[in-house]
């Protein structure tokens, strides 16, 4: 039952992920954080979904082939760090980006199935996966990992050519409007933010399968 309840939710990111996708790269017209074409690419949005989407689709061919529940080590990691990403996704939504752009924005559209539909989805799924063993504390740094190469790109990005203020076709979230200072707080606060996600998947599953 719980590997059917699994495969159904992987079927439904991927597809969910792709429809929104298109859905954003089609679009007439540029609402508040999103860009037509492959512009949406450049959007840590997008590139959570694509990863989370990517962790179920390899998910689901796995639980296609095999017959027993336990995944291996490296797809337990896997879909830890696809889950980590939308949850930070998910958070930064609610917690800042709705406050300041407004939240009919953040869940228009395609944002609706990338910030709030697939994030909760995969919150879902990854309780539901048992894994092999219990894995050590330092399986979370993991999650820490895509956030922290996009902040890392995001910055050298917004580095290169800086003339004293924030340029919003570089900084596209408005993290330097403030100046560096308050970027760097804002960019380590989310890679804080996604270790803790990382560290509560790995909590719970580890409380609720022991």
């Amino acid at each position: 039952m719980k590997k059917t309840a699994i495969i159904v939710l992987d079927v439904a990111i991927v597809v969910f992920v792709i429809f929104a996708l298109i859905l954003m790269m089609t679009a007439h017209t540029d609402d508040s954080l999103s860009a037509r074409g492959w512009g949406a690419l450049k959007y840590y949005t997008v590139q959570s979904n694509l990863l989370c989407a990517l962790s179920s689709l390899v998910m689901l061919v796995f639980s296609l082939i095999k017959k027993n529940s336990v995944i291996p080590d490296w797809l337990f990691i896997f879909q830890l760090v696809g889950t980590t990403v939308v949850t930070v996704t998910f958070l930064v939504v609610i917690g800042f980006l709705g406050p300041v752009y407004g939240y009919g924005f953040m869940y228009l559209r395609a944002n609706l199935w990338f910030h709030l539909i697939v994030p909760l989805l995969g919150m879902v799924k990854m309780l539901l996966i048992t894994p092999r063993r219990a894995y050590p504390f330092s399986v979370t740094l993991w999650g820490i990992l895509p956030t922290f190469l996009y902040g890392a790109v995001y910055s050298v990005i917004n580095a290169v050519g800086w003339k004293g203020h924030s340029d919003p076709t570089t900084d596209i979230y408005g993290f330097l409007f403030w100046g560096w200072g308050i970027g760097f707080v804002f960019l380590i606060s989310i890679c804080l933010l996604s270790w803790g996600a990382s560290i509560a998947f790995w909590g719970l599953s580890k409380k609720l399968h022991a």
